[in-house]
């Protein structure tokens, strides 16, 4: 039986989309075990994981003074030679910075598993994005982990494809969907609580936006000369200005990520002031509380993934920005990808007729997550039936069988 398990991937508690992952695969698996296991993560802010969660939660420190240099460190690898098993999660198999261990896990990753898995550990990818990876190591790691992992579930076809590019030869994987459709958010208690701290009604048609600090710079695998910090808020700025000049509703600016505060200020500092602007973010609300705050917003534009995702699962409008690849995938995904737009169309005038086809046509994007959704629910958390067969001393190859038949409809 399994009584703990590694979980590796983004877990500073600095992005409520990484947290949210965390979250959504612990459920997933107490749900699917019918018990309450321990999870053991590596983190470098050991608060958050140990009080923000509602699993029982074990923060394996990577400070300095911990031996690790980021993920890469005795506590980790002593994590994974401890637990029962080991699950890869999140977007970490890519190779920009590769050889940076304070930016780039996969590299870690590939120093540390194959000495756990000659040991016997068992080690699997839990519903993981993957890339890009543009470079010859880069392929090739991530070749090689993908052969070693007793698993694989892949988060979208993307990423299926990518490893089918590398001609991944593990029979044992299918693409399912990204954890963190299944994140339950907080109470409607908590959420009235909320809005009444930002001095927002509910009631009101609220704009939601989400921007993110790289703007540009990982478009188009990052070859693009990115337009700078200014330019870009001063063009958002005057987009939404313009939407709300029709519409008179209030703007909320939601960040998922600590480091995005910085450029939703900079944005509302260059809109007119004709409108309301309230700021929730991550740094003072948890993932629950983020995903409840994006429930109650009528349409949110947003950059970051876990963003959107946060939004739509919880059957909220949404329209996107492509920053990275990942984003116009989701939409895909859902159907909705003529609501993502790339940065080839970032002007004032291209933001604000893609707001105005989302307001419009809320109620279409609507009701295409709620048919959707409870599809993309189902499979994410269909990923947790090869930790069952683990767990049981079962056929992870039946296991496999089992995930696809009952997914058939959707993949």
């Amino acid at each position: 039986m399994i009584e703990r398990i590694t979980l590796l991937g983004s877990s500073s508690g600095r992005n409520a989309g990484d947290a949210a992952l965390i979250a959504s695969i612990m459920d997933s698996i107490d749900e699917t075990l019918g018990r309450r296991i321990t999870y053991e993560i590596p983190t470098i802010r050991a608060s958050y994981i140990r009080d923000q969660y509602d699993n029982d939660t074990v923060p394996i420190g990577m400070m300095p003074w911990h031996g690790s240099v980021k993920m890469l460190g005795v506590p980790t690898i002593r994590s994974i030679m401890r637990t029962d098993l080991t699950l890869i999660f999140d977007a970490i198999l890519f190779d920009r910075s590769l050889y940076n261990p304070l930016f780039n896990f996969m590299w870690t990753l590939n120093l540390m598993l194959p000495y756990a898995k000659k040991r016997g550990k068992q080690i699997g990818f839990f519903n993981v994005g993957t890339g890009p990876v543009n470079t010859d190591p880069g392929k090739r790691i991530l070749k090689n982990l993908s052969e070693l992992a007793d698993f694989i579930t892949t988060r979208d076809n993307a990423s299926e494809q990518i490893l089918a590019n590398l001609n991944v030869e593990n029979p044992r994987r299918v693409t399912l969907a990204d954890a963190a459709v299944r994140l339950k958010p907080c109470s409607d208690e908590r959420v009235d609580e909320i809005f009444r701290e930002l001095k927002l009604d509910p009631a009101q048609p609220i704009l939601g936006i989400n921007v993110n600090r790289y703007i540009d710079t990982w478009a188009d695998d990052g070859s693009r000369e990115s337009m700078g910090k200014d330019a870009f808020a001063r063009t958002m700025a005057a987009a939404i200005d313009r939407m709300t000049a029709e519409h008179k509703m209030p703007v909320l600016f939601v960040n998922t990520q600590h480091h995005d505060v910085e450029i939703a200020e900079l944005v509302a500092s260059k809109m007119a002031k004709h409108t309301p602007v309230a700021f929730a973010n991550n740094v003072v609300y948890n993932h629950y509380e983020i995903k409840g705050v994006l429930s109650r917003v009528d349409l949110l534009f947003a950059m970051r993934l876990h963003a959107n995702i946060l939004a739509s699962s919880a059957l909220s409008p949404i329209v996107g920005l492509n920053y990275q690849p990942k984003v116009k995938f989701y939409f895909e995904l859902l159907g909705l990808d003529e609501y993502t737009m790339s940065f080839d169309e970032f002007t004032i005038d291209g933001v604000h007729a893609h707001l105005e086809k989302g307001w419009a046509e809320r109620e279409q994007i609507g009701a295409a997550l709620r048919e959707r959704m409870p599809h993309l629910q189902s499979r994410a958390h269909a990923a947790a039936q090869f930790v069952k067969a683990i767990d049981e001393g079962t056929s992870l190859d039946d296991a496999l069988t089992r995930i696809k038949s009952d997914q058939l409809e959707f993949l």
